[in-house]
């Protein structure tokens, strides 16, 4: 974006104070209080003044000096495109597990870009290395309290940390964390574990070291590595087995019980390594609020205890015979069944899971949400989808733009299957159920 030109005003709330002026969705801002905010962070600080001078760019290319003054609660009213209006700071590393290496050409352009900003990490919860970050960067984190901000560790042995990120500016992570910490900077952080590399004993001193942190490390994702076919002349590296994921597990658990009897754990292990290992999730409270959802740990207890709470409203038999067609990927289909077997009590509805597997990206890619549309319309064709009343998909494998991870639209698909809908959880299917008469519900 050339900030020059302006910025972009995507939408003008009505009756705002903005909409007052004229200021209208396409107009561009140019300034305010004779600054070009950098990003959205800027913009919130510039306009909480009760007085503005903003500078706007009209469609016509009039430009347009706004004065005004306005009570605290009263609202600007502009939104603007996006959040970073300068240059975004890209990732200067070369992790050995990254996965915009993995992936093959062709796919969305978003999806090759390799994004390590600070300011997405305060403001969306996207993850960073804090390798790329200047002094002014640091500064500006430190005086604006930007936090919580979202980290990646992998490793705290310096020489360890640089190996798998292919940096020599990596090394000093803790020097850094410390630094955040003395500045009051809270941080969530994460591991991506990689069997034989940082996982063993390298992952116990990660998590001892990370543990001196607290009270501001507030969270520790442990998530496995994800490899796709496509690593030609990539760093060797294996996926994580349901042996080498048990050792996993007891390392974790062991850390779990350590720190629930100093306090309260901070330590979380993704939803892949219960699904590996055939542990069952833990309780809800025991996730603490789910500080990482986003890294897929606790998904699948909020997915089972929504279930749980549906139950008791199913009814005994549908109004008329119903056969759905559910659709997940290899690890999906573990969760599903115990769900699909209470839903198979019904008298007069008759689901089938559809498990498929991951041709684009291969068969070590499990996780629906990478499932592409190709891979899901194919294999959904071959199972007869005209024979079921709903083919239903979960809604993860849609993007906010309702793209699949290779760019089909949903249009495109529905277009194909025209039976079939997105769901988030069962609450959202029973409605639908409902919405076409299928279904009554128990009122307690």
């Amino acid at each position: 974006m050339e900030v020059k030109k302006g910025i972009p005003i995507a939408e003008v709330k009505p009756d705002s104070i903005a909409d007052q002026l004229g200021i209208k969705p396409g107009d561009h801002l140019i300034s305010i209080q004779g600054q070009v905010p950098r990003d959205y962070i800027d913009f919130v600080y510039l306009t909480s003044d009760d007085q503005l001078e903003i500078l706007i760019r009209k469609k016509n290319g009039e430009k347009w000096l706004l004065d005004l003054e306005r009570d605290p609660q009263d609202e600007l009213g502009i939104q603007l495109e996006g959040i970073i209006y300068d240059q975004l700071k890209e990732c200067e590393n070369h992790c050995i597990f990254c996965f915009v290496h993995q992936m093959p050409e062709g796919l969305r352009p978003t999806l090759s870009l390799k994004d390590d900003d600070y300011r997405f990490s305060f403001l969306q919860g996207s993850y960073i290395t804090l390798t790329n970050l200047q002094e002014e960067d640091l500064e500006r984190i430190k005086k604006l309290k930007l936090s919580p901000l979202y980290i990646s560790v992998h490793a705290t042995n310096p020489s360890l940390r640089q190996k798998i990120m292919g940096n020599k500016k990596a090394g000093k992570i803790l020097e850094n964390l410390r630094e955040l910490k003395e500045a009051g900077i809270f941080f969530h952080t994460q591991i991506v574990l990689c069997p034989g590399i940082n996982d063993g004993e390298e992952l116990k001193r990660s998590i001892i070291d990370l543990a001196s942190l607290r009270p501001n490390l507030l969270s520790l994702a442990i998530v496995p590595v994800g490899l796709t076919k496509y690593r030609k002349k990539l760093f060797p590296l294996t996926t994580y087995t349901p042996e080498k994921a048990e050792e996993v597990y007891q390392i974790i658990t062991q850390f779990q019980k350590k720190f629930a009897r100093e306090g309260e754990n901070f330590v979380y292990l993704s939803d892949e390594f219960y699904l590996l290992t055939g542990y069952d999730f833990p309780k809800k409270e025991e996730y603490h609020g789910f500080p990482q959802l986003e890294n897929g740990v606790g998904l699948c207890r909020l997915f089972l205890d929504d279930f749980k709470a549906l139950e008791p409203k199913l009814p005994e038999k549908m109004l008329s015979p119903t056969r759905l067609l559910l659709v997940t990927g290899v690890l999906g289909e573990k969760v599903l069944k115990g769900p699909v077997a209470r839903l198979r009590e019904i008298h007069g509805l008759k689901i089938k899971i559809l498990t498929v597997i991951n041709q684009f990206f291969g068969e070590n890619v499990t996780v629906a949400g990478l499932l592409t549309g190709q891979d899901l319309m194919r294999a959904i064709e071959a199972s007869n989808p005209e024979e079921f009343d709903l083919v239903v998909l979960p809604e993860v494998v849609l993007n906010d733009d309702r793209l699949f991870i290779d760019g089909m639209s949903e249009k495109e698909f529905i277009t194909a299957i025209p039976n079939v809908i997105f769901v988030k959880n069962f609450h959202q299917l029973i409605d639908r159920l409902l919405e076409m008469n299928l279904m009554e519900v128990k009122s307690k």
